[in-house]
């Protein structure tokens, strides 16, 4: 009888454990998901704030070229 109820506890805790552990592998699996979407966000929003950037680089370069130009000009006149 007690070789019965230590099978049977045994099988108890091995199925328990197997339980425990699959609920821990899934719920990394969910956070790596959840985590690797959030890394592509940030991802897509740096691409975004790069591109603006360089806009804006070679908007403010434009300005320079033609504020010199203009300087230019404007001291030959004198």
């Amino acid at each position: 009888m007690q070789i019965a109820i230590i099978i049977s506890s045994g099988l108890v805790l091995m199925t328990f454990f197997a339980a425990l552990f699959d609920y821990f592998a899934r719920k990394k699996k969910y956070l790596d998901d959840d985590a690797r979407s959030k890394v592509f966000e940030l991802e897509r929003k740096v691409n975004i704030l790069e591109t603006l950037v360089n806009n804006r680089d070679e908007n403010i370069y434009q300005l320079e070229k033609d504020v010199t130009f203009v300087t230019k000009l404007l001291q030959n006149k004198e």
